[in-house]
């Protein structure tokens, strides 16, 4: 047979194991404010053990006024007869104590229903507490950002086809009422379709985790047709038990006139561009066949007398002169000349390597300048004589300008150089005084430093 007074015993110090597993502060008072039982933290929030406690009144451990305080809240909640909450500072005889707690005041019942006391629990609240207000203080801060820096703003339920929502500002930059704001859509409807698959690969990068945020620019139609640059940003904020990506949020801005601007300064740059090519090809060309003219001419041979120092290879100058091109001027027209002058520009291109350089020096006077001939002198003579008399062959090729035929001649000096120990005009010099021997000869014929063909 059980003993009763044992069985009691051992409810007591249950309910006192368990009163004391509370964190938070627990005490329970009669209906005269008598304190009939606490746990350790509320025992220690006043100095002393549970046992020191019961038995007492408000009154003594934190005087009569804020006794009187305490019986008050008390009150309200055995009135109401439902549990009531406060927030506030907690009185201790230990000292003032500016911490914000929240207290639950519930009343008690017998078996018959009768209040008999009054059941409080006391919770810090504090860090809470700083924590809404700096979450409040950061969301209005934050939506002042987004205020100023004209952004919207999106959310994004990715478990849900239509759970792309909008904010007011970002629909109205969509030229959208504030009532679609409400109104889910399916993600990237709006994308312009040449601008969605980049969109797309965006989207997933940050999805699978490749890129930290998700960033993109694109056209988004506007409700009256028209397309609007859209900048748009976001991130996952929210992930499934399993590490799956449920939910996001971003900001938009309409970048349309950031657009515009590239755009137009694009087309400037492009325009300069071409300005700047243009200043190039009259400072360095032939305005009539495009060929180099002197100045170019004489920088790329700088440039090959330097080459052929380095490399010690022979390189060659071929001095051309039409023949009795005078007469036809004066025959058939300046306007005759300039299309034959054209014309053997274009064959005596035909004639050389792209390395090569054709330069037309004014008049009827061109210069050939041949790189990277031979380490060998002979070598490099019988390249340039095999190219000289390729350009005699192709010039005394019939001219048929506008439905009339027309010949013309060349009279050709060559002369070689190795390394750069000689000026460049001493090499046009050279090439020039040649070519007035090809002249002597009889014209239409090629004289390498003096000498007719070889």
């Amino acid at each position: 047979m059980s003993n009763p007074d044992l069985s009691l015993q051992a409810n007591e110090t249950l309910l006192r194991c368990v009163l004391d597993a509370i964190p938070d502060w627990l005490w329970v008072k009669d209906l005269h404010g008598v304190h009939l039982a606490c746990n350790t933290a509320y025992a220690a929030h006043l100095g002393a053990l549970p046992q020191d406690v019961v038995g007492t009144t408000d009154a003594f451990w934190f005087g009569e006024e804020a006794a009187h305080a305490i019986t008050q809240t008390d009150q309200l909640a055995l009135q109401a007869g439902a549990t009531t909450t406060f927030e506030g500072p907690m009185p201790s005889p230990l000292g003032n104590d500016p911490t914000l707690y929240e207290v639950i005041k519930t009343p008690i019942h017998d078996a018959q229903g009768r209040t008999i006391g009054i059941l409080g629990m006391g919770r810090n609240i504090q860090a809470r507490k700083d924590s809404e207000a700096l979450l409040r203080d950061t969301s209005e801060q934050l939506e002042l950002a987004i205020i100023g820096a004209d952004l919207g703003r999106w959310d994004h339920d990715l478990a849900t086809e239509k759970g792309y929502f909008l904010d007011e500002r970002s629909s109205a930059m969509l030229g959208r009422t504030a009532v679609e704001a409400h109104i889910g859509r399916a993600w990237g409807h709006m994308i312009h379709p040449d601008d969605l698959p980049a969109t797309l690969d965006a989207m997933r990068a940050h999805l699978i985790g490749a890129a930290p945020a998700y960033e993109a620019e694109y056209r988004a139609r506007h409700a009256d047709g028209h397309w609007v640059w859209m900048s748009n940003r976001g991130k996952v904020v929210q992930f499934s038990q399993d590490g799956k990506p449920l939910r996001m949020v971003g900001t938009l801005m309409d970048i349309s006139k950031r657009k515009q601007v590239e755009g137009e300064l694009l087309a400037t740059q492009a325009q300069l561009q071409t300005t700047l090519q243009e200043i190039e090809q009259l400072a360095f060309h032939d305005t009539l066949t495009s060929l180099p003219n002197r100045r170019l001419l004489v920088d790329r041979m700088e440039t090959a007398l330097a080459a052929s120092q380095r490399n010690h290879r022979h390189g060659a100058v071929l001095f051309l002169d039409l023949d009795k091109f005078k007469y036809l001027n004066d025959s058939h027209g300046h306007e005759v000349g300039d299309l034959v002058l054209q014309e053997v520009a274009r064959r005596l291109q035909q004639c050389v390597r792209a390395i090569d350089t054709v330069a037309r020096l004014g008049g009827d006077e061109f210069v050939v300048l041949l790189q990277d001939l031979s380490a060998q002198a002979d070598d490099a003579r019988l390249h340039t004589s095999a190219v000289g008399h390729k350009i005699l062959a192709s010039l005394n090729e019939p001219y048929q300008l506008r439905d009339t035929e027309h010949t013309t001649t060349p009279s050709i000096g060559a002369t070689l150089f190795l390394g750069a120990d000689v000026a460049v005009s001493e090499l046009i010099r050279r090439a020039d005084e040649a070519m007035f021997e090809a002249k002597a000869e009889g014209r239409n014929t090629l004289c390498f430093n003096g000498k007719i063909g070889l």
